[in-house]
């Protein structure tokens, strides 16, 4: 039997959490690459916009601005905030938001104007995993977010869905016992059939529908018993210690959210310390090359982080003597007049070296008067000519 169609609206998700970028290998003929969107990338680019949201970091503060069609990026284009968004999530089958829909947005979604979203990425945030004619690229940090109804990444899940409303469900005792189905009552005698195992209801008596009835009910509770661990049998009294002690449970752990979050940020703060300290000893003092390289260094694994920077060209400077690279010991020769090997003359890089190891002890003494890194690097780096 099939359902009369009651609804044709389009529906948003039960918990307002949205698909905007699924998982899987996304090929973009325009720019001819291949974008990479695996666990990697959806942790990265989910820990990343939540910690410049929670900072207000992002283009808006602490939202990002979701227009349509990529038309922030034209000059001659109006942008209208169709929604903000506030917060990502990773899935198992991709990236999830939370969005503050405008009024133009509310509308255009609810009416199924633009039914799917298109992701923005900066150059500066792939990481390219080929040297392929094609690169195959991580997008590691979301850079833009819009509305469209063709988006090249393909395989994600509508903003909006048509839904169908099933009929109304019958009483218990117009239940059919044979094929589960149910019939709306009040109606005829003639309609006492079932249409699709064809039971004639009129043999249905009202004290077996309420026993079933009541086999249903206890056929529910045998299943919350188990899913409690407890007996099939258990009374009501024991199902309901169990329920509250799950519910003191919950009381228990809620402080402990918040205390998460602050320790989630103290390390997110010490390691963006530690990547500075990396960056430091690898020679980069840029401020331009600072700002692009620390995302993407924050974003690798700490064990390899230095690789990625010797990779970048960004060799590490050796220690000690003020910052100069150190000359090997003469070797000792128990030969002839035993004469050893003359240790070689320093070069002007080692000379460098040593400017070097100067401003970085000098940036450690501003720093201590609470000047962040980057702006006590600058400072020494003009004092120390």
């Amino acid at each position: 039997m099939n359902a009369t169609i009651l609804n044709r609206e389009f529906k948003h998700p039960a918990d307002n959490w949205y698909q905007i970028e699924p998982k899987g290998e996304h090929p973009n003929r325009a720019a001819k690459i291949v974008q990479v969107i695996d666990d990697t990338a959806v942790t990265s680019i989910v820990n990343r916009f939540n910690a410049d949201a929670e900072a207000g970091n992002l283009s808006h503060g602490h939202e990002m601005l979701i227009d349509h069609e990529h038309f922030k990026h034209q000059a001659d284009k109006e942008t209208i905030a169709y929604g903000w968004l506030q917060k990502l999530a990773n899935r198992a089958d991709g990236i999830y938001g939370q969005i503050r829909w405008s009024g133009t947005g509310q509308t255009s979604v609810d009416a199924g104007d633009y039914r799917f979203f298109s992701t923005e990425y900066d150059p500066a945030d792939l990481k390219v995993l080929n040297d392929g004619k094609v690169k195959r690229v991580r997008p590691l940090k979301l850079d833009g977010l819009t509305l469209t109804n063709d988006p090249n990444n393909k395989r994600g899940k509508p903003i909006t869905n048509r839904v169908t409303n099933p009929l109304p469900a019958a009483p218990a005792d117009k239940c059919c016992p044979d094929c589960k189905c149910q019939l709306i009552g009040g109606q005829s005698s003639a309609l006492m059939t079932c249409p699709e195992c064809k039971t004639n209801f009129a043999s249905v008596s009202a004290p077996a529908a309420s026993e079933q009835k009541n086999n249903q009910v206890i056929n529910r509770m045998k299943n919350i018993a188990n899913k409690l661990g407890l007996a099939a049998e258990a009374s009501e009294e024991a199902i309901l210690v169990e329920v509250t002690k799950l519910l003191n449970r919950v009381t228990e752990l809620a402080p402990l959210a918040d205390e998460n979050a602050t320790l989630k940020n103290r390390l997110t703060a010490i390691d963006g310390e530690s990547v500075d300290t990396l960056l430091a000893a690898h020679g980069v003092t840029e401020e331009k090359v600072l700002n692009r390289l620390k995302p993407v260094i924050a974003a690798l694994p700490a064990a390899e982080r230095a690789t990625a920077l010797v990779d970048f060209g960004f060799k590490k400077l050796e220690a000690g003597n003020g910052g100069r690279a150190q000359a090997p010991a003469a070797r000792v020769l128990n030969r002839g007049n035993a004469a050893g090997v003359a240790k070689p003359e320093v070069t002007e890089a080692a000379d460098e070296q040593a400017k070097v190891e100067k401003i970085r002890n000098r940036c450690s003494e501003i720093q201590k008067s609470g000047v962040k890194f980057d702006v006590a690097w600058a400072q020494a780096v003009s004092e120390i000519k």
